[in-house]
């Protein structure tokens, strides 16, 4: 911003700067607005403002009307740091693992079809991350097509961070298994599958330019994706592939409606007979067939297979934990949750966007560090669990 701004308007627009709701997006720009004492020098960034102001109430209203006439809404506002969603078969244990999760009795349980009827919510903590527990109900043979709701239960899944599926182990969990997948599949929801290596570019000009087509894998090379791409109704774009793509990775690629979710399979009823050989079975099936999913087995009677379960759904979710530490020494309760990969920069954003104009350094604790209390700047990649003190 310029630095002749009026004392009241840059309050204001620092407000909007950290502003992470529209709602207090939309207050702050009408206060900015408000109180911007009017000169030469601020014509291009009041323009600016008043040009956002616009579309920031076009976006809440967009919204407002889809929650007015979209009907019927499953999907559970996110309050913590990852929703989980916990689907499933008919009777596949669903609700006991939220309950096991949560440590409560939140959802109903019972051993008759189609318990839960609608979104249960539970939480738990990993190590500081708050996970919120969303129990959906059950995926049935042609769920996507509407049967049961299945529409409603699709959409809240893809609302989710990560997804635990749940298989009876007593009562072939290989059919279960596949069914889900059959329903997720057709409902373009990818389970521990990286979108695909490939940026696709819409230009106004220039007709379709392909990079690197040695990596797409498909007959034809770069003219088989041309003819994709006009076929998805493309005239001007620019495709660059950056590692190996199949022919099918690619349609997913052209389109922009897939989910790709973080998932794991929880085994429930491992207690029970037959359930040992089953779980066998499981993995045999997941073997041949080449999928990325790991399986934890459980009893809920027994209370086995739940320990530490909570960190192996955050590990799963991509996002690392970083404490604060003040000038006393004393490391915050609460972690920042950040993406992996993320730097002292990313964590120091979260904590205040303003802290990096005076930034000197940071002091670290944790395996990223080489010693205890290091001394490193913006760039040093942070560690799940690292311990931070910032210096400004």
């Amino acid at each position: 911003m310029p630095i002749n701004l009026n004392r009241e308007a840059q309050v204001e627009w620092d407000k909007y700067l950290e502003a992470s709701s529209i709602d207090d997006q939309i207050f702050h720009l009408e206060r900015f607005l408000g109180v911007c004492v009017k000169h030469k020098g601020v014509e291009k960034h009041l323009a600016m403002a008043k040009t956002k102001l616009k579309k920031l109430k076009a976006q809440k209203a967009k919204l407002t009307q889809a929650k007015k006439g979209s009907g019927e809404k499953w999907l559970v506002p996110k309050g913590e740091d990852a929703q989980i969603a916990i689907i499933g078969s008919v009777n596949s244990g669903k609700s006991s693992v939220l309950n096991e999760l949560a440590r409560s009795e939140a959802a109903k349980v019972g051993s008759y079809p189609f318990t839960t009827v609608k979104p249960e919510v539970g939480s738990v903590t990993a190590n500081g991350a708050r996970l919120q527990l969303v129990e959906l109900p059950a995926l049935v043979e042609g769920s996507v097509k509407g049967e049961m709701s299945g529409k409603l239960v699709l959409a809240g899944i893809r609302n989710a961070d990560c997804v635990l599926i749940t298989v009876d182990l007593s009562k072939q969990p290989v059919h279960q298994l596949q069914l889900v997948l059959t329903e997720l599949n057709k409902g373009k929801i990818r389970l521990n599958v990286s979108k695909p290596p490939v940026t696709i570019e819409k230009v106004g000009s220039g007709n379709i330019q392909v990079f690197n087509e040695h990596f797409f894998e498909g007959e034809g090379g770069k003219e088989a994706v041309i003819e994709v791409m006009r076929g998805n109704g493309y005239l001007n774009a620019i495709i660059r592939f950056h590692a190996s793509v199949t022919v099918n990775q690619f349609l997913d690629a052209l389109d922009k409606t897939i989910s790709y979710l973080p998932a794991i399979i929880i085994g429930t009823k491992g207690d029970l007979e037959g359930s040992k050989q089953n779980y066998e079975d499981l993995l045999q099936f997941i073997n041949e067939s080449k999928l990325n999913l790991q399986v934890v087995p459980t009893s809920t009677l027994q209370k086995e297979g739940f320990e530490g379960l909570e960190e192996i759904i955050f590990n799963h979710l991509g996002k690392i934990r970083v404490f604060t530490r003040d000038a006393k020494g004393e490391i915050a309760e609460r972690p920042i949750i950040l993406k992996k990969g993320s730097t002292v920069e990313n964590a120091i954003q979260v904590l205040s966007k303003k802290m990096l104009k005076f930034f000197r350094f940071t002091r670290i604790w944790g395996s990223s560090a080489k010693f205890d209390g290091e001394k490193v700047g913006l760039d040093r990649v942070l560690h799940d669990g690292d311990v931070i003190q910032v210096f400004a």
